[in-house]
């Protein structure tokens, strides 16, 4: 289905790749309706909360624990890693289009570590964020907002983060795919042309043999997760290691 190689090398040489299509119109529409519920249980979309977050993902919502173990998914973060993936963090946002503002996020980055005086010296990223985009990235929907980068390139803001960034790239796939971002990959997000809710999940997931704890890690435990994991060996092996 994708060349994970090669994958791999686009998130090394320019900080992010995409999987297109991963999660087919059947998970989509349970996504999405999971994700009302879980809306519902916080009372809603109003202008005061135009935008409902879920942290961890898997204490609020774990019903959407399977979706985690999208095999391709997370092979292509172990060609990355060339290691075991581990699930460091869960989360997720639902934007309501036609109550948020313009800009969803500004730009932000997910680099937490203490760079070198000598600069980064990475063989790979250590950590990545996977962002499944349930309705796709697009003008109708909500551009993503890339700015590439080579591994080791400087991690330093490139302006302000409420303008436009020279290099800056549009970032437009289906729905239902998934986003592979090196933490130390800038990116902001805006508001589509339509007034329809935009979907958005994922977790920051590190090689097993690196332990290092980054400010951003979550856990969620609890008996529906303990019961999927007894099911799904690529979920059992996100969160307790490789058998």
């Amino acid at each position: 289905m994708f060349d994970l190689k090669s994958k791999a090398r686009e998130v090394i040489e320019r900080g992010y790749c995409v999987l297109e299509s991963v999660y087919d119109e059947r998970e989509r529409e349970q996504m999405r309706s999971i994700f009302k519920g879980l809306c519902d249980d916080k009372d809603g979309f109003s202008s005061e909360q135009p935008t409902i977050s879920f942290h961890p993902l898997l204490e609020w919502g774990p019903k959407m624990a399977p979706f985690f173990a999208k095999a391709v998914v997370v092979d292509a973060m172990a060609e990355v890693f060339q290691d075991d993936v581990r699930l460091a963090h869960s989360g997720a946002a639902v934007f309501n289009n036609g109550l948020v503002g313009e800009t969803l996020t500004h730009w932000h980055v997910h680099y937490a570590w203490e760079v070198p005086p000598t600069g980064l010296q990475r063989d790979n990223p250590e950590r990545v964020l996977c962002n499944i985009y349930v309705d796709g990235s697009d003008p109708h929907i909500g551009p993503l907002i890339v700015l590439p980068r080579g591994l080791n390139d400087s991690v330093e803001s490139k302006g302000d983060v409420g303008e436009e960034w020279e290099g800056q790239v549009e970032v437009t796939v289906p729905p239902g795919s998934a986003v592979i971002f090196d933490t130390a990959v800038w990116h902001c997000s805006k508001r589509g042309n339509s007034s329809e809710l935009r979907h958005l999940w994922g977790g920051h997931y590190q090689g097993w043999n690196n332990p290092t704890p980054h400010p951003e890690d979550n856990t969620a435990e609890n008996p529906t997760v303990a019961a999927y994991k007894a099911e799904l060996p690529v979920l059992r092996g996100l969160l307790e290691g490789p058998a």
